[in-house]
């Protein structure tokens, strides 16, 4: 079974088992059960820790209850690139299409630039911070910029383990920047000449099962803000 359709197969079971009673709330036979959260607990995906947020940013743990694990669908969903909404009306979970496995919330980057001029910088949905990119509200992104005091090349570099095949993301650039994505021994994937200022653009490189992945910004201005977002790998097969 491939990584998505595990996921996918998981965040279902959850939906059934916990979350909000889905089945209980339907039928009117809601009930008060005793079950305790446990932040002892750690969920790892890839050997990676996995930090579970709600809808509002807060952290949230697995509950235990009569010797099982629980975890909130929403959190478990997330993972897997699943859009969660809940309708009051009809207590109802919607799981939307996968838009596939989350670059930035998944990998960690294993070299970002700190030097005299330039650096790069990579959040996460569990640092807790937002920003408005291009009007889109965003959890996570790759940021790169440059200092007051100069101008310089930055980059941000994923050891992907060859098992995607594209990747799908949006960027943004306050001044005119070039950015490109590099693949094993420094193959271009894709190459982007930035309007600085202008709407945001989502492109899709294909990557070819590579194993190095990394985002390479030129910028010849000072003071330069660029931003990589909304970025998604095809799940492996």
């Amino acid at each position: 079974m491939n990584r998505k359709k595990l996921i996918s197969s998981l965040v279902l079971t959850l939906v059934l088992l916990c979350g909000i009673a889905i089945g209980a709330g339907a039928s009117g036979a809601l009930q008060e059960i005793k079950a305790y959260l446990d932040p002892t607990i750690t969920i790892k995906m890839e050997g990676e820790a996995q930090t579970f947020l709600d809808a509002k940013g807060n952290r949230v743990y697995p509950i235990t209850y009569q010797g099982s694990t629980y975890l909130p669908v929403r959190a478990v969903a997330g993972l897997a690139g699943f859009e969660v909404n809940w309708d009051q009306a009809t207590r109802t979970v919607d799981l939307g299409e996968s838009k596939g496995v989350d670059l930035i919330d998944t990998y960690k980057a294993y070299q970002l630039d700190d030097t005299v001029w330039s650096w790069a910088k990579q959040v996460q949905t569990a640092d807790g911070q937002n920003e408005d990119i291009s009007g889109v509200s965003c959890s996570h992104w790759l940021s790169f910029g440059t200092y007051p005091s100069g101008a310089g090349d930055a980059a941000a570099s994923f050891n992907l383990l060859g098992k995607h095949d594209t990747l799908t993301f949006s960027y943004f650039s306050s001044i005119d920047v070039t950015l490109t994505v590099l693949g094993d021994n420094g193959s271009v994937l894709g190459e982007y000449n930035i309007k600085g200022g202008a709407v945001a653009q989502t492109v899709t490189v294909p990557l070819l099962k590579t194993n190095e992945l990394k985002f390479q910004v030129k910028m010849v201005d000072w003071d330069t803000q660029v931003r990589i977002f909304n970025a998604y790998l095809d799940a492996e097969g």
